[in-house]
């Protein structure tokens, strides 16, 4: 009720009423008794003029022996000029403070002394207007040069006081009946003012609710009619711009939101304004919003802030490749863009988080693949140089030597032959250029062949070799060459790291739709920290004691790609100091078979 607009308008009109009353009130109550005061001051330096009859006749009253007794017949004789009445009284007063004689035979015993009075004593007629008293005075010093006493004249203001009152009562009477006429004026205004207002807002609540279609009536041609028709003309206007910014919001929510790049954007402060589905699922944000930030994203991702501050504010936007986050690389781009807050225009960072993981693994794996190509085959050509050089060099060289040396130069050859083989089959199988010899054979047949050919080298090393098989094994079908490499690539790896007198086991075995090869031993075993990385190519634990047991890291790598081209799977069990487990999955019927 108190917020109402009628309510308001009419306390507006009572308060002004009120408001000017007062004022008129005050003003006239204030020239009232500015008006008395001169008055009453202007009679008495009339009647007290010095070169007046009445101060003249009060001087000669000194002559007499009773001067004050005189001096107040004089006053009495003279009460109409000084305006004596029961409000207004005079007194004569000895310079001793006595009073002589009074018109007031009440309250002369109990005579205040005002300013006025004080300043009679000192030989001066005290004059000076009083404010804010209950009382006017005027003190006139009188004397022949001998004798001298003070006519002291004093008003109770009783009088202007009563006729105040009668003012007053007029004016609260006025009051009454203005505040009740300004009621009814206030009301019909405030009905003409409020009502359009009032459809106004029930319209404007419909329209934040989502309908617009209602229109407000206008019922005058004045201001009020005006807005009344434009804000029908906004209420349509405003329809069609939110239905075209809707249909263009949906758009924009919809790519923004499954676009395959995190896109996130943070205000002047740094906090997130909008952050797609992608990004929520990066950074596991969802329920963490609050605490999410854009130096928290740069302190996530390791990016350097004042770097890329300097590039977007020079670029307007700035990119930063190959940044590591869990397991992937990103391209991050951020720009800036405006929006406005609060009526002021603001600078944001808009950042687009691009999933690059798969061109930085495939550039990371050409790099590591040149590298390691290169250190393989630069370790057998520099042996072949040095042999050959040596040679050369000292042709008084025995037989023997010259004979060892180019036996070391055939030997790195065929070390290289082996690499370059290894790595054509690797690129057959990544380019699907292999050609399968599809046949029909006996894993266990395959398997004791294996065994047969890597005995002999176990022997040498006084290893327990053993070989078992069941004898529920189906017959498969797929490659059988390539798969019997990928099974003396696994046990020449055993017999090799396993140290004399170790045990190097084959085992094949049935495993549902596959059948399982089990290559076990004693060995040294693969540090755990490695084992996630034994199958990529030239990966090997130590590559310099790897390279001293001819190793290439290749064969582990071609065995996978060859496993898993026939539909199966390889895993790896190992502990250090106690051996490892190689188990090759492979089904009945390869893949590339059916």
């Amino acid at each position: 009720m108190y917020r109402n607009l009628h309510f308001k308008i009419i306390l507006i009109f009572v308060v002004f009423t009120i408001v000017l009353m007062a004022t008129v009130g005050s003003v006239l109550f204030v020239n009232i008794y500015n008006f008395y005061n001169s008055d009453f001051n202007d009679q008495m330096e009339q009647a007290f003029n010095e070169n007046g009859e009445l101060v003249s006749q009060l001087k000669n009253a000194f002559n007499e022996s009773e001067y004050y007794t005189v001096q107040s017949e004089l006053l009495k004789a003279n009460q109409s000029t000084l305006g004596i009445n029961r409000y207004r009284n005079y007194y004569v007063i000895s310079l001793d403070g006595i009073i002589m004689a009074s018109s007031d035979e009440y309250s002369a015993g109990n005579l205040e002394m005002t300013k006025n009075l004080i300043t009679a004593f000192t030989g001066t007629t005290g004059t000076g207007k009083q404010f804010w008293t209950n009382y006017i005075d005027y003190a006139h010093y009188i004397t022949n040069g001998e004798k001298a006493s003070i006519i002291y004249i004093r008003d109770s203001q009783d009088y202007v006081r009563q006729f105040s009152e009668i003012i007053f009562q007029i004016i609260i009477t006025a009051i009454f009946i203005g505040m009740l006429i300004s009621i009814a004026l206030s009301f019909f205004l405030s009905k003409a003012i409020a009502d359009p207002i009032g459809d106004m807002t029930r319209s404007a609540e419909k329209i934040t609710e989502g309908e617009y279609s209602e229109e407000i009536e206008v019922r005058s041609k004045d201001e009020i009619g005006t807005l009344g028709e434009t804000f029908n003309y906004m209420r349509s206007v405003i329809k069609n711009t939110l239905d075209e910014v809707s249909g263009e919001r949906q758009k924009f929510e919809t790519l923004f939101l499954y676009l395959n790049d995190a896109v996130l954007a943070f205000d002047s402060e740094g906090k997130p304004m909008h952050v797609n589905k992608m990004a929520t699922e990066l950074f596991n944000i969802d329920d963490q919003m609050h605490d999410f930030s854009f130096s928290q994203m740069m302190k996530w991702l390791q990016i350097n802030y004042k770097e890329v501050s300097a590039g977007y504010r020079e670029n307007r936007n700035y990119v930063v490749r190959d940044v590591l986050y869990g397991e992937k690389a990103f391209d991050v781009t951020f720009a800036e863009f405006k929006y406005t807050q609060q009526e002021k225009e603001q600078v944001g960072i808009m950042c687009v988080i691009h999933d690059n993981t798969g061109r930085y693994e495939l550039d990371k794996s050409r790099r590591e693949f040149v590298a390691d190509v290169s250190h393989e085959l630069r370790t057998p050509l520099t042996s072949i140089k040095g042999a050959v050089e040596t040679v050369l060099e000292y042709p008084q060289l025995d037989q023997e030597s010259k004979d060892n040396f180019l036996k070391m130069a055939v030997s790195e050859c065929d070390r290289m032959t082996r690499i370059v083989s290894d790595l054509l089959v690797l690129s057959r199988l990544d380019n699907n250029g292999t050609n399968w010899q599809i046949v029909e054979f006996a894993p266990s047949e395959m398997a004791k062949q294996v065994y047969d050919t890597m005995s002999m080298e176990a022997h040498k090393r006084n290893q327990h070799f053993t070989f078992s098989c069941a004898d529920n094994i189906k017959n498969m079908i797929g490659d059988k060459e390539k798969l019997q490499q990928v099974l003396v690539n696994i046990v020449s790896n055993s017999v090799k790291y396993t140290p004399d007198g170790g045990s190097v086991s084959i085992d094949v075995k049935p495993d549902g739709e596959f059948v399982k090869f089990e290559v076990s031993d004693t060995g040294m075993g693969i540090p755990e920290e490695d084992q996630p990385r034994i199958f990529e190519r030239f990966y090997r634990v130590e590559k310099a004691r790897s390279s001293d047991r001819g190793g290439t890291g290749l064969g582990l790598a071609i065995a996978k790609e060859i496993t898993e081209a026939h539909g199966g799977n390889i895993s790896l069990e190992s502990k250090v100091g106690e051996g490892t487990v190689i188990a090759i999955r492979l089904p009945y019927v390869a893949e590339m078979a059916k």
